[in-house]
Protein backbone atom coordinates (compact mmCIF):
# COMPACT_ATOMS: atom_id res chain seq x y z
CA UNK A 1 0.00 0.00 0.00
CA UNK A 2 1.18 3.49 -0.60
CA UNK A 3 2.14 5.81 1.67
CA UNK A 4 -0.81 8.39 1.04
CA UNK A 5 -3.14 5.15 0.60
CA UNK A 6 -2.15 3.96 3.78
CA UNK A 7 -2.89 7.65 5.62
CA UNK A 8 -5.87 7.72 4.14
CA UNK A 9 -7.00 4.31 5.28
CA UNK A 10 -5.96 5.72 8.80
CA UNK A 11 -8.16 9.03 8.59
CA UNK A 12 -11.12 6.91 7.22
CA UNK A 13 -10.66 5.07 10.64
CA UNK A 14 -10.51 7.76 13.37
CA UNK A 15 -12.27 10.86 10.96
CA UNK A 16 -15.90 10.59 10.27
CA UNK A 17 -15.97 13.46 8.07
CA UNK A 18 -13.54 14.39 5.39
CA UNK A 19 -13.31 14.95 1.66
CA UNK A 20 -10.17 14.88 -0.69
CA UNK A 21 -9.03 16.98 -3.39
CA UNK A 22 -9.11 16.10 -7.05
CA UNK A 23 -5.06 15.43 -7.36
CA UNK A 24 -5.84 13.16 -3.63
CA UNK A 25 -3.31 14.58 -2.33
CA UNK A 26 -5.24 17.39 0.01
CA UNK A 27 -7.09 16.28 3.06
CA UNK A 28 -9.91 18.07 4.04
CA UNK A 29 -11.31 18.35 7.48
CA UNK A 30 -13.08 20.15 10.74
CA UNK A 31 -10.26 22.79 12.22
CA UNK A 32 -10.29 21.91 16.44
CA UNK A 33 -9.05 25.40 16.05
CA UNK A 34 -11.33 26.98 14.53
CA UNK A 35 -14.18 24.75 16.22
CA UNK A 36 -16.93 25.95 14.09
CA UNK A 37 -20.38 25.35 15.20
CA UNK A 38 -21.03 23.50 11.95
CA UNK A 39 -18.56 20.26 11.47
CA UNK A 40 -19.57 20.16 7.69
CA UNK A 41 -17.16 23.12 7.31
CA UNK A 42 -14.03 21.25 5.96
CA UNK A 43 -11.36 24.19 5.69
CA UNK A 44 -8.34 22.52 7.75
CA UNK A 45 -6.21 20.56 5.02
CA UNK A 46 -3.70 18.32 5.51
CA UNK A 47 -1.29 17.75 2.52
CA UNK A 48 -1.04 13.85 2.67
CA UNK A 49 2.82 13.68 1.03
CA UNK A 50 3.92 16.23 3.21
CA UNK A 51 2.44 16.56 6.38
CA UNK A 52 1.51 19.74 7.03
CA UNK A 53 -1.51 21.78 7.45
CA UNK A 54 -3.31 24.96 7.41
CA UNK A 55 -6.60 26.17 8.04
CA UNK A 56 -7.65 28.67 5.72
CA UNK A 57 -10.33 30.57 8.05
CA UNK A 58 -8.25 30.87 10.93
CA UNK A 59 -4.57 30.69 9.44
CA UNK A 60 -3.74 27.85 11.99
CA UNK A 61 -0.81 25.96 10.09
CA UNK A 62 2.17 23.79 11.29
CA UNK A 63 3.89 20.61 10.33
CA UNK A 64 3.11 18.54 13.38
CA UNK A 65 -0.02 16.40 12.57
CA UNK A 66 0.28 14.22 15.66
CA UNK A 67 -0.57 17.49 17.77
CA UNK A 68 -3.24 18.35 15.19
CA UNK A 69 -5.14 14.75 15.77
CA UNK A 70 -4.49 15.23 19.48
CA UNK A 71 -6.51 18.77 18.92
CA UNK A 72 -9.48 16.44 17.85
CA UNK A 73 -9.55 13.20 20.18
CA UNK A 74 -6.68 12.49 22.00
CA UNK A 75 -7.08 8.60 21.55
CA UNK A 76 -5.12 8.91 18.32
CA UNK A 77 -2.60 10.63 19.30
CA UNK A 78 0.14 8.19 20.13
CA UNK A 79 -1.38 6.37 17.02
CA UNK A 80 -1.12 8.85 14.30
CA UNK A 81 2.55 8.98 15.30
CA UNK A 82 3.10 4.89 14.30
CA UNK A 83 0.73 4.88 11.53
CA UNK A 84 0.15 8.48 9.87
CA UNK A 85 3.31 10.08 9.74
CA UNK A 86 5.18 6.20 8.73
CA UNK A 87 8.28 6.31 10.12
CA UNK A 88 9.86 3.71 7.97
CA UNK A 89 9.65 6.59 5.62
CA UNK A 90 11.88 8.79 8.45
CA UNK A 91 9.77 11.80 7.91
CA UNK A 92 10.59 13.72 10.61
CA UNK A 93 7.99 13.87 14.00
CA UNK A 94 8.22 17.36 15.68
CA UNK A 95 7.73 17.57 19.25
CA UNK A 96 6.32 21.25 18.69
CA UNK A 97 4.64 23.71 16.38
CA UNK A 98 6.48 25.41 14.24
CA UNK A 99 5.64 28.99 14.32
CA UNK A 100 5.10 31.92 12.02
CA UNK A 101 7.96 33.35 9.97
CA UNK A 102 7.94 37.07 11.87
CA UNK A 103 8.21 39.50 9.45
CA UNK A 104 10.34 42.80 9.99
CA UNK A 105 8.21 45.99 9.44
CA UNK A 106 8.94 47.16 5.76
CA UNK A 107 9.67 51.43 5.25
CA UNK A 108 9.41 53.37 2.58
CA UNK A 109 12.51 54.39 0.63
CA UNK A 110 14.50 57.38 2.50
CA UNK A 111 12.71 60.55 0.56
CA UNK A 112 9.90 59.33 -1.20
CA UNK A 113 7.06 61.29 -2.26
CA UNK A 114 3.86 60.46 -4.58
CA UNK A 115 3.23 61.79 -7.64
CA UNK A 116 -0.38 62.42 -7.11
CA UNK A 117 0.33 64.77 -4.20
CA UNK A 118 4.10 66.03 -4.42
CA UNK A 119 4.97 66.49 -7.90
CA UNK A 120 8.73 67.95 -8.29
CA UNK A 121 8.39 69.57 -11.22
CA UNK A 122 11.50 71.09 -10.65
CA UNK A 123 14.03 67.97 -10.42
CA UNK A 124 14.99 66.84 -13.53
CA UNK A 125 15.10 63.64 -12.28
CA UNK A 126 11.44 63.73 -11.05
CA UNK A 127 10.86 64.82 -14.53
CA UNK A 128 12.94 61.66 -16.40
CA UNK A 129 10.96 58.78 -13.88
CA UNK A 130 7.41 60.34 -14.55
CA UNK A 131 7.59 60.70 -18.18
CA UNK A 132 9.26 56.84 -18.23
CA UNK A 133 6.24 56.39 -16.11
CA UNK A 134 4.05 58.04 -19.28
CA UNK A 135 5.79 55.60 -21.43
CA UNK A 136 4.75 52.86 -19.47
CA UNK A 137 1.50 53.65 -20.13
CA UNK A 138 0.71 54.93 -16.56
CA UNK A 139 -2.25 57.95 -16.45
CA UNK A 140 -3.36 59.44 -13.47
CA UNK A 141 -5.93 57.23 -12.08
CA UNK A 142 -2.99 53.87 -12.22
CA UNK A 143 -0.80 56.76 -10.47
CA UNK A 144 -3.54 56.83 -7.78
CA UNK A 145 -4.17 53.23 -7.26
CA UNK A 146 -1.20 52.08 -7.82
CA UNK A 147 0.84 54.89 -5.80
CA UNK A 148 3.34 55.22 -8.01
CA UNK A 149 6.26 57.93 -6.63
CA UNK A 150 9.86 58.59 -6.38
CA UNK A 151 12.60 59.12 -3.99
CA UNK A 152 14.69 62.37 -3.44
CA UNK A 153 17.49 60.33 -2.22
CA UNK A 154 20.51 59.98 -4.52
CA UNK A 155 20.74 56.37 -4.35
CA UNK A 156 16.77 55.81 -5.50
CA UNK A 157 16.85 59.23 -7.62
CA UNK A 158 16.11 57.45 -11.23
CA UNK A 159 13.83 55.10 -9.40
CA UNK A 160 9.88 54.57 -10.76
CA UNK A 161 8.73 53.35 -7.19
CA UNK A 162 5.52 51.43 -6.49
CA UNK A 163 4.38 50.45 -2.83
CA UNK A 164 2.65 47.88 -1.60
CA UNK A 165 -0.19 47.92 1.05
CA UNK A 166 -2.30 44.79 2.71
CA UNK A 167 -5.83 44.94 3.66
CA UNK A 168 -5.55 46.66 6.78
CA UNK A 169 -3.59 50.02 5.08
CA UNK A 170 0.10 48.81 6.21
CA UNK A 171 3.18 48.84 4.04
CA UNK A 172 4.10 45.54 3.08
CA UNK A 173 6.42 45.66 0.13
CA UNK A 174 8.01 48.13 -2.13
CA UNK A 175 9.42 47.65 -5.88
CA UNK A 176 11.57 50.38 -7.53
CA UNK A 177 12.50 50.22 -11.12
CA UNK A 178 15.54 51.96 -12.24
CA UNK A 179 14.65 54.00 -15.64
CA UNK A 180 18.24 53.69 -17.07
CA UNK A 181 18.86 50.32 -16.18
CA UNK A 182 18.65 49.30 -20.00
CA UNK A 183 21.61 50.64 -20.53
CA UNK A 184 23.57 52.23 -17.44
CA UNK A 185 22.42 51.03 -14.25
CA UNK A 186 23.62 47.91 -12.82
CA UNK A 187 20.83 47.29 -10.56
CA UNK A 188 17.72 47.43 -12.43
CA UNK A 189 15.43 46.48 -9.16
CA UNK A 190 15.85 47.56 -5.65
CA UNK A 191 12.69 46.03 -3.76
CA UNK A 192 12.15 45.73 -0.06
CA UNK A 193 14.15 42.54 1.43
CA UNK A 194 10.43 40.79 3.04
CA UNK A 195 10.02 37.36 2.09
CA UNK A 196 8.01 37.10 -1.28
CA UNK A 197 5.77 33.97 -0.26
CA UNK A 198 4.29 36.28 2.81
CA UNK A 199 3.25 39.29 0.00
CA UNK A 200 -0.22 40.06 -1.53
CA UNK A 201 1.19 42.65 -4.16
CA UNK A 202 -1.16 45.88 -2.98
CA UNK A 203 -4.10 43.55 -1.03
CA UNK A 204 -5.64 46.60 -0.04
CA UNK A 205 -6.91 47.12 -4.19
CA UNK A 206 -8.57 43.40 -4.26
CA UNK A 207 -12.02 42.76 -4.07
CA UNK A 208 -11.61 38.44 -3.17
CA UNK A 209 -15.67 38.19 -4.29
CA UNK A 210 -14.85 39.10 -7.79
CA UNK A 211 -12.31 37.81 -10.34
CA UNK A 212 -8.90 38.50 -9.88
CA UNK A 213 -6.33 39.00 -12.17
CA UNK A 214 -2.88 37.59 -11.52
CA UNK A 215 0.35 39.04 -13.27
CA UNK A 216 3.70 38.65 -12.75
CA UNK A 217 5.40 41.96 -11.95
CA UNK A 218 4.31 45.19 -10.15
CA UNK A 219 5.01 47.32 -13.64
CA UNK A 220 2.31 45.07 -15.20
CA UNK A 221 -0.44 46.09 -12.92
CA UNK A 222 -0.34 49.25 -15.07
CA UNK A 223 -2.21 47.83 -18.15
CA UNK A 224 -4.88 45.62 -15.82
CA UNK A 225 -8.18 46.06 -14.96
CA UNK A 226 -8.18 47.36 -11.13
CA UNK A 227 -9.48 43.96 -9.62
CA UNK A 228 -5.50 42.83 -10.05
CA UNK A 229 -2.23 41.28 -7.98
CA UNK A 230 1.24 40.25 -9.07
CA UNK A 231 3.04 37.52 -8.29
CA UNK A 232 6.44 39.51 -8.08
CA UNK A 233 7.42 36.38 -10.00
CA UNK A 234 6.15 33.97 -11.96
CA UNK A 235 5.66 31.15 -9.12
CA UNK A 236 2.28 30.02 -7.13
CA UNK A 237 2.84 27.64 -4.28
CA UNK A 238 0.61 26.28 -1.64
CA UNK A 239 2.37 28.01 1.11
CA UNK A 240 2.05 31.78 -0.19
CA UNK A 241 -0.38 33.70 1.08
CA UNK A 242 -1.83 35.10 -2.06
CA UNK A 243 -2.52 30.97 -2.89
CA UNK A 244 -4.24 30.89 0.32
CA UNK A 245 -5.89 33.74 -0.12
CA UNK A 246 -7.42 32.82 -2.93
CA UNK A 247 -8.69 29.16 -2.15
CA UNK A 248 -10.16 30.61 1.09
CA UNK A 249 -11.96 32.96 -0.87
CA UNK A 250 -12.87 30.71 -3.87
CA UNK A 251 -11.86 33.68 -6.22
CA UNK A 252 -11.57 33.09 -9.86
CA UNK A 253 -8.47 33.72 -11.26
CA UNK A 254 -7.55 35.43 -14.62
CA UNK A 255 -4.09 34.53 -15.56
CA UNK A 256 -1.87 36.75 -17.30
CA UNK A 257 1.40 35.42 -17.38
CA UNK A 258 3.92 36.21 -19.90
CA UNK A 259 4.15 33.67 -23.38
CA UNK A 260 7.24 32.85 -22.25
CA UNK A 261 6.57 31.11 -19.33
CA UNK A 262 2.97 29.44 -20.29
CA UNK A 263 4.17 25.91 -18.52
CA UNK A 264 4.38 28.02 -15.60
CA UNK A 265 0.88 29.36 -16.52
CA UNK A 266 -0.44 25.58 -16.58
CA UNK A 267 1.20 24.57 -13.49
CA UNK A 268 -0.37 27.53 -11.78
CA UNK A 269 -3.90 26.87 -13.60
CA UNK A 270 -3.81 22.99 -12.75
CA UNK A 271 -2.70 23.45 -8.81
CA UNK A 272 -5.41 26.21 -8.31
CA UNK A 273 -8.30 24.14 -10.42
CA UNK A 274 -7.25 20.95 -7.65
CA UNK A 275 -8.61 23.17 -5.33
CA UNK A 276 -11.85 23.77 -6.83
CA UNK A 277 -10.61 27.26 -8.18
CA UNK A 278 -11.82 28.41 -11.55
CA UNK A 279 -9.34 29.57 -13.65
CA UNK A 280 -9.08 31.15 -17.32
CA UNK A 281 -5.68 31.43 -19.26
CA UNK A 282 -5.27 35.18 -20.68
CA UNK A 283 -3.34 34.34 -24.69
CA UNK A 284 -0.39 36.50 -23.98
CA UNK A 285 1.52 36.05 -27.82
CA UNK A 286 2.34 38.60 -29.34
CA UNK A 287 4.01 40.46 -26.77
CA UNK A 288 7.13 40.61 -24.44
CA UNK A 289 5.38 40.81 -21.77
CA UNK A 290 1.75 42.17 -20.28
CA UNK A 291 3.28 45.73 -19.51
CA UNK A 292 4.42 45.79 -23.18
CA UNK A 293 0.89 46.08 -24.18
CA UNK A 294 -1.25 48.31 -24.70
CA UNK A 295 -4.45 48.91 -22.31
CA UNK A 296 -6.68 47.89 -24.77
CA UNK A 297 -5.18 45.06 -25.71
CA UNK A 298 -5.46 43.50 -22.25
CA UNK A 299 -8.63 44.37 -22.58
CA UNK A 300 -9.60 42.59 -25.32
CA UNK A 301 -7.28 39.19 -24.20
CA UNK A 302 -8.86 39.52 -21.11
CA UNK A 303 -12.83 39.20 -22.65
CA UNK A 304 -10.95 36.79 -24.82
CA UNK A 305 -10.03 34.65 -21.96
CA UNK A 306 -10.73 31.11 -22.06
CA UNK A 307 -10.73 28.44 -18.59
CA UNK A 308 -7.97 25.87 -18.19
CA UNK A 309 -8.57 22.77 -19.13
CA UNK A 310 -6.45 19.51 -19.28
CA UNK A 311 -5.47 20.37 -22.97
CA UNK A 312 -3.71 23.38 -21.58
CA UNK A 313 -1.37 20.78 -19.94
CA UNK A 314 -0.58 19.31 -23.80
CA UNK A 315 -0.44 22.31 -25.28
CA UNK A 316 2.65 23.25 -23.19
CA UNK A 317 4.35 20.05 -23.22
CA UNK A 318 4.13 21.01 -27.36
CA UNK A 319 4.95 24.34 -26.98
CA UNK A 320 8.47 23.59 -24.91
CA UNK A 321 9.85 21.21 -27.88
Amino acid sequence: MSKISNRLDFIDKHIQNYTVSKDGVNLNIWCPFCKDSNRNKLKMVIHLEKCFYHCWVCDKKGSNVSYLFSKISRNISELSKAVFLNRKAKISIFDEEIEEENIEPVNLPEGFRFFIQDFNLSDPNVRDVFKYAKNRGIDKHKLHILRAGYSLNSSLCRYLILPSYDKKGELNFYVSRNIDSDTTCSFKYKNAHVPKKSIIFNEINIDWSLPLTIVEGPLDLIKTNDNATCLLGSALNEDMKLFQEIVKNKTKVNLALDSDVYHKTVRIAKLLSSYDINVDILDTRGSEDVGDMSKEKFSEILDNSKSFSENDTLLAKIRSL
